[in-house]
């Protein structure tokens, strides 16, 4: 779950190097990943049946004001 508010202008989900989602757009093919939430608030995604291989760092990456914050 990422919490963001109205200075927040682009979102993305990523884990590794790999982009899960931009905005609304899924960038990932694996179905198990779902987005919950793109509100003003809640920046959020499911991943489903989750076992040992998809451990690893899941970054919310936002935009403000043109600067970047993970």
């Amino acid at each position: 779950r990422c919490s963001v508010d109205n200075r927040v202008t682009r979102v993305a989900w990523l884990n590794r190097s790999s982009i899960l989602y931009a905005g609304n757009d899924k960038w990932c093919l694996d179905p198990r990943v779902v987005l919950l939430a793109n509100t003003n608030t809640q920046y959020s995604i499911l991943i489903k049946d989750v076992d040992v291989y998809d451990e690893g760092p899941y970054t919310c990456s936002v935009q403000t004001d043109n600067h970047p914050k993970t």
